[in-house]
Order: structure tokens, then sequence, then C-alpha cells
């Protein structure tokens, strides 16, 4: 019976050592990420007090220029609010001022990020940095195109954030920060009440997320 035993036991042992014996992976190296937001597309960077009057549809590209350093360019197409499309306001009325309208416009968007975790590399972990982003649209009637509101915003900020990076390449990016936002506005062709769409330069505290892939 013992003679069983140590023959069982020799058995298993070879078989479970190998196993654990064998080194394990090396962390993965990532350097780029790709991102995206799709809820942006409810609301995007123009608003009329708590009315989205644009969506955006986006994607960020991520570099990684230093061991604690990487930079990080956006851009996005600016239509309608799928929360609120206000492309497809109508009216039946024959003589309404406007029949339908079009939305149209981009955003760029730019990071310098430096990382301060001491274990992580860029681009992932605790970071600070500048924050830049500069958005122009177009809401146009359809049935008259001089009728149109103009607006663009621009964004400068200090922000800091978290940059998650599972081994898979899942990626998580949130940030919030301080700085100041101005907004421009162009009314052409149309009463549109213009008290409503007035210049403003403010305080700006962001906050967004982003997810995607890194490589």
């Amino acid at each position: 019976m013992i003679k069983y035993l140590t023959i069982l036991t020799l058995a298993m042992f070879l078989v479970v050592n190998p196993v654990f014996s064998q080194p394990e992976p090396a962390e993965k190296d990532f350097k780029f990420t790709i991102k995206t937001n799709p809820l942006s597309a409810l609301g995007g960077p123009f608003w009329l007090i708590v009315l989205p009057l644009t969506g955006e549809y986006k994607a960020l590209f991520e570099t990684a220029v230093s061991e604690k350093s990487s930079v990080q360019l956006g851009v996005g197409f600016i239509g309608p609010s799928v929360l609120v499309n206000l492309d497809d306001l109508t009216s039946d009325e024959e003589d309404a001022e406007i029949s339908a309208i079009k939305t149209s416009g981009f955003r760029f968007q730019g990071w310098y990020k430096y990382f301060l975790s001491r274990d992580l590399s860029a681009p992932e972990g605790f970071y600070v940095g500048p924050h830049f982003s500069f958005a122009s649209a177009n809401i146009r009637n359809k049935s008259d195109e001089t009728q149109k509101i103009g607006a663009t915003k621009l964004n400068i900020n200090g922000v800091f954030g978290y940059q998650l990076i599972t081994s898979g390449g899942f990626t998580l990016d949130i940030f919030t920060g301080l700085g100041f936002v101005s907004r421009k506005w162009e009314i052409t062709g149309t009463d549109w009440d213009t008290d409503t769409f007035k210049d403003r330069v403010s305080v700006s505290v962001p906050f967004a997320f982003s997810f995607g892939y890194a490589f």
C-alpha cells in the first residue's frame, strides 16, 4: 500500500511541478490607446441651458512619448443629439419660419499627460496636464440656409485623471479639472431670440470619461 501511495505521489509531483514552475508571463508594454465615448452622442459641446443642441461622435488616439508622458488627440463630428434630435423638427404650417433644420460641425481636442504613478509607465495610471478643445457648429434652416445659428466653443483646462489598462488591453480614462470656456454665437437671417444666444466666458469644470483599447 505504501509502495502504491509513493508511486502516486511521485506521479502527481511530476505532473503538477512543471505547471507551477513555469515563469509568470511578462506584463504587456502598452504604448498606444484608441478610445471613444458613445454617450457624447446624447449631448455634444453646445447646449441651451439643459437642452442639448448637438451630439458628438468622436475618436481619441493617444501615444506615449516617454516613460512618464503621452500626447492624446481627438477629432469629433458634431451632428444632432440623439436625445433631442433638432433635425427632426418639422411644422405643418406653410408659413412656418422653419420647416426642418440641419446640424453639422466638428471638434478638435488635445492633451499632454504627465503620469505620476511610480510603479506604472505611460499611458497608464494617475496623470496631470493641460487639455485644449475647439468646437464649431452650424444649425441651418433646410429650406433657407441663409438662416442659421453659428457657434464656437473654446476650452482650455488643467486636468488630472486616471487611466486604467487591463492585461487584455481594455482602457478606461476618467478626468476632471479646472479652466475656462469661451462660447460665441452668430445668428444670421432670422429673428431668433439673440438674448438667448449670448457670447460668454466662464469658469470650466470638465468631467469626462472614455474607453477603448490599448496596444
